[in-house]
């Protein structure tokens, strides 16, 4: 049976956000909204979603949003001092702060230290500042890179928290250091304090405005994309570039070797989310009246069937879903009833 539109749209605003935005905002266990209120919501979220969809099946470029890993950094002025100079290539390199100030000699830096270590202790056992780094693939243009990272600080922390930023482009992949004050400008203001939740938020961010720069860029979480394993830490990537040459063209992952036993386990509590939702998404779509619908939904299983963890027959997709849109009435079997709404 083809479904219409508004049927095909409910299906996406519910799988695509447990899909693609688990870590950044909670879903009640509710698959349909309101009919008022997906009349109004309900096509600009639905296109963002199918946007996603596109993006991470043709496997556009993720974008790299990280804090330094290191467990001294930023505790105190001594820490922070020596990333600023590590940033600023001691001062070879341009820093601009939160108000647009571009310091480009010694001097300037020298007046950013002492700026900053009014309200700053030498040594601290917490964290008064955190070292984010926002990079992009090999061959990005950097002035872009720098741009969108500029715009993505001053939305998020603009008004709120003092911070630098220098672009890098030493390596292959165009990157930016942004050292950020936890203290807020106003007292008034909490600490800033990122969890796992944030740090995608930053990506999509960061991502959002690479896009409107014209740059093909991406932020979905790893499990959606199959990826389980850990990236390289980031001074490990500037040790394998200087002893190798080796290119970050690809970020680089560490090994990780399991049997076949432990790599089911792992499928089985890491991603049957993921897996759920991608297999209901195929088949809503292989249904759908709009015939790019059905070709996006042979593009989820041949992006499925590629993924790092081939699991594409451990979802709730039939087999007749690869010769989609032909027999998509097929798939509706497989799919979860609809919640019924009040």
């Amino acid at each position: 049976m083809v479904r219409p539109k508004v049927f095909v749209d409910e299906y996406l605003l519910n799988w695509g956000d447990k899909l693609f935005y688990p870590p950044v905002r909670k879903i009640k266990k509710l698959a349909v909204r309101p009919l008022s209120w997906t009349k109004v919501l309900l096509p600009n979220k639905s296109s963002e979603i199918r946007a996603q969809i596109a993006r991470t099946t043709k496997k556009s470029p993720e974008v790299m949003v990280k804090i330094t890993s290191n467990k001294n950094a930023g505790k105190g002025m001594t820490a922070i001092r020596n990333h600023l100079d590590y940033i600023s290539r001691n001062s070879k390199v341009t820093l601009e702060d939160h108000e647009g100030r571009t310091l480009t000699s010694r001097a300037d830096l020298k007046d950013l230290k002492e700026d900053w270590s009014h309200d700053t202790p030498e040594v601290s056992q917490r964290r008064e500042a955190i070292n984010v780094m926002f990079s992009m693939k090999k061959g990005t243009p950097t002035d872009e890179v720098k741009e969108a990272v500029r715009e993505y600080l001053t939305e998020e922390f603009g008004g709120k928290h003092e911070y630098v930023f220098a672009l890098h482009t030493d390596t292959d992949n165009p990157h930016v250091h942004a050292v950020i004050k936890i203290a807020p400008i106003r007292k008034k203001d909490k600490r800033l304090n990122p969890r796992k939740k944030d740090l995608q938020r930053w990506r999509e961010g960061f991502a959002e405005n690479l896009r409107k720069l014209g740059i093909d860029a991406n932020a979905t979480p790893r499990k959606t994309r199959g990826v389980v394993q850990q990236p390289l830490h980031q001074y490990q990537i500037h040790k394998l570039a200087r002893d190798d040459g080796a290119s970050q063209n690809a970020m680089p992952f560490k090994s990780r070797s399991l049997p076949l036993s432990e790599g089911k386990k792992l499928l089985a509590t890491n991603q049957s989310q993921e897996t759920q939702a991608w297999a209901n998404i195929a088949s809503v779509l292989a249904s759908s009246q709009a015939r790019s619908d059905r070709v996006m939904a042979k593009d989820i299983i041949a992006f499925m069937s590629s993924q790092p963890i081939r699991h594409i027959n451990e979802a709730n997709i039939s087999k007749n879903a690869q010769r989609a849109p032909k027999n998509h009435e097929k798939l509706i079997g497989d799919m979860p009833a609809l919640p019924r709404t009040k």
